[in-house]
């Protein structure tokens, strides 16, 4: 192969890349299936492990600090933990980025019948 081929050839390939990564922000459905590790099942057709996942506060274990005049009852204890953890049968709302190589876990959502 050239050099002037291999050149067009790389160009094409960053073309196509730069395509694929601007395809926007869209968003699936997903269940939890496993905690420990974090695994999630996209739409019953794939598995998503935890080194993919990206988790945001909504779905995570916190602190939350209760105090001052706003909550009399709390006095004298002021750090709660207040526990957001993903469970098997959670559903929860993702959203696609890099290309599809990393899923941001925004939230947990709830169908109604």
């Amino acid at each position: 192969m050239s050099g002037a081929a291999a050149l067009a050839g790389s160009i094409a390939e960053v073309a196509r890349r730069a395509v694929e990564s601007a395809e926007g922000l869209s968003f699936a459905f997903g269940e939890v299936v496993s905690s420990t590790p974090l695994e999630i099942m996209l739409e019953q057709r794939l598995l998503l492990p935890y080194e993919v996942l990206v988790l945001t506060d909504a779905v995570i274990a916190e602190a939350v600090r209760l105090e001052g005049e706003d909550y009399p009852e709390y006095e004298g204890r002021k750090v709660y933990a207040v526990y957001h953890n993903l469970t098997p049968g959670d559903k929860v709302l993702l959203a696609k980025a890099a290309g599809g190589q990393m899923w941001i876990v925004l939230s947990r959502y709830y169908a109604t019948e």
